[in-house]
């Protein structure tokens, strides 16, 4: 969802917006794992907080925040899913203090500690295992323009930019790493530690690095 989109919902909206991101299938209870709908109840009525669950496997009270960074904030959900917007569609760096001015937060430290704990949140696997599929392997180099009176006029496999390897999961997860650089070892590395050998590899890979490392593939498994 885009920002404009969070900032029209209610909290209403906003909480039934995330309780449908958290739980597609329904409410899982985060203490005992239990997904059957029809022992996790809802509390009704305006003696109980709005978004509160019972688990009757266990007896535990839930919320979908139950596990996540925004447990135990005070925060309205959306407030959260706003930071969120904001975070994840910036091109460069937000600071706290943008974030507390673009939301209208009254805190500075407030709006540092929910872009700390988004950034914190991002660099978690979100699902874990290895990829599985048809998994496209790509590089892309990233740092400053190059400029002539600098002398590094080099593109492609010649520059000084900072090469990066992405293993994309078509239609799901993807996994991005730093490499000192693009060579057949580099990529064989990365796929077994990434992917499931069952995975069907392709590689777009520039053309000096692609033949080596399609020879290489056998060796993945």
């Amino acid at each position: 969802m885009t920002l404009a989109e969070v900032a029209k919902l209610s909290e209403e909206e906003a909480r039934a917006t995330y309780e449908r991101i958290r739980w597609p299938n329904g409410p899982v209870c985060p203490h005992c794992g239990n997904a059957d709908g029809e022992t996790i109840t809802r509390f009704q009525g305006k003696a109980h907080r709005a978004g509160v669950y019972k688990c009757n496997a266990c007896g535990e009270q839930l919320t979908a925040t139950v596990g996540t960074i925004m447990e135990g904030s005070h925060l309205p959900i959306r407030l959260w899913l706003m930071a969120f917007a904001r975070l994840c569609s910036s091109k460069k760096s937000l600071s706290a203090l943008q974030l507390q001015r673009q939301l209208g937060i009254g805190s500075y430290r407030t709006a540092w500690h929910m872009a700390h704990r988004i950034r914190w949140a991002m660099k978690r696997e979100p699902l874990s295992g290895l990829l599985a599929g048809t998994v496209e392997v790509d590089e892309k180099y990233v740092g400053g323009r190059p400029r002539p009176h600098t002398g590094n006029t080099r593109t492609g496999r010649g520059t000084k930019k900072a090469p990066v390897v992405a293993l994309v999961e078509r239609q799901g997860r993807v996994r991005a790493f730093p490499v000192k650089n693009v060579t057949a070892n580099t990529l064989k590395g990365l796929i077994r530690d990434n992917v499931d050998h069952r995975s069907t590899i392709m590689l777009t890979i520039s053309r000096p690095t692609r033949a080596s490392a399609k020879s290489s593939r056998a060796g993945i498994s």
